[in-house]
């Protein structure tokens, strides 16, 4: 029991008990990437999609139609249960004298709200986390969210598929860089007939997911008016003068949305596409919504058998990856 420390029972002062009273909040950016709460009915539930419909083919007189078909295919994704429990010794919490005990034990429930984020980007990140998911769901085409190869074929037929080769975050221009092959990659995406699979979504919004701690670089990248441009000599090993030119990002008027985190540990980010028309690359179903119970003498027999109380809270959900054609990991 955490309560049990005898300086929380003696004459203590609460001007900081609101040290760590911040709310759990998921970022407002989340929806823009990441398809929230579908119901789910099932312990699995199944989803499908279609392939790409044939496109028509010249028919030559005293030939047969020209013939073909619509491949189908399908992916599963589990629910898992999601739950804490926070208990405490009843004479500890009436005897404390650092107030707010309860009402910060019922706010794990609160810690519900950023469960989605934390997938998101544990999906996003492929990183290892005990405490989630036990492995990395892979996208409905057998690969991994981000990955240069499919079913042994080049993905969305382009050499490298949907991860590029970074130059680094040590300046703008290296950003920029990578942006526009990230953007380059995108466009060059084909369906399964080889036509292409992004256009006029690539003129809509696009939202950057960058390391916090390079946030100044990729401002200066992305929001910068102008930008210095360094001119070398010929054998290219020394600067011998420079200019601000324009923002190549913002003179192409594309709308781009920086989404920092700390939850990337590393110099590795990711261009994904906001459009109506593209799947988010990674999705959450619902399976039961959040709920909290509080065990105390009025409900629980060992509640008044043994005077320890809790706080319950629990939810079943899944996540898992869409077929992530609108998005690009520039690999650093």
């Amino acid at each position: 029991m955490p309560l049990s420390s005898a300086d929380l029972l003696r004459d203590i002062r609460a001007e900081f008990t609101n040290t760590y009273n911040s709310e759990a909040k998921t970022s407002p950016n989340l929806p823009l990437v990441m398809k929230l709460g579908i119901q789910s009915t099932k312990r699995t539930e199944h989803y499908g999609y279609h392939e790409s419909t044939p496109g028509l083919e010249r028919w030559d007189r005293g030939d047969d139609m020209p013939e073909d078909e619509i491949i189908s295919r399908s992916f599963s994704v589990e629910n898992y249960s999601f739950a804490k429990a926070i208990g405490w010794f009843e004479d500890d919490v009436e005897d404390m004298q650092l107030a707010g005990f309860r009402e910060k034990a019922r706010a794990v429930a609160h810690k519900g709200k950023i469960l989605p984020e934390r997938m998101f980007f544990q999906i996003l990140t492929a990183a290892s986390n005990a405490q989630l998911l036990q492995a990395i769901p892979n996208a409905p085409d057998g690969a991994a969210l981000f990955a240069a190869t499919a079913g042994g074929a080049d993905r969305f037929g382009v050499s490298g598929g949907n991860i590029i080769s970074g130059s680094g975050v040590a300046s703008a221009a290296a950003v920029r860089t990578d942006f526009w092959n990230a953007i380059e990659r995108l466009g060059a995406f084909v369906d399964t007939e080889g036509e292409p699979l992004l256009e006029d979504e690539l003129d809509g919004e696009i939202v950057v997911v960058a390391p916090r701690s390079a946030s100044e670089i990729f401002t200066e990248a992305f929001k910068q008016e102008r930008t210095l441009q360094v001119a070398t000599n010929v054998a290219g090993t020394e600067n011998v003068g420079g200019a601000a030119v324009t923002n190549s990002i913002r003179a192409g008027n594309l709308s781009v949305r920086l989404w920092f985190s700390q939850r990337i540990s590393d110099t590795d980010w990711s261009v994904i596409v906001n459009s109506p028309t593209v799947p988010k690359p990674v999705f959450e179903q619902i399976r039961s919504p959040m709920r909290v119970i509080e065990e105390n003498r009025s409900n629980s027999r060992e509640a008044r058998r043994s005077k320890r109380q809790a706080i319950l809270a629990d939810m079943r959900a899944g996540y898992g990856v869409a077929l992530p054609y609108g998005a690009i990991k520039v690999n650093n």
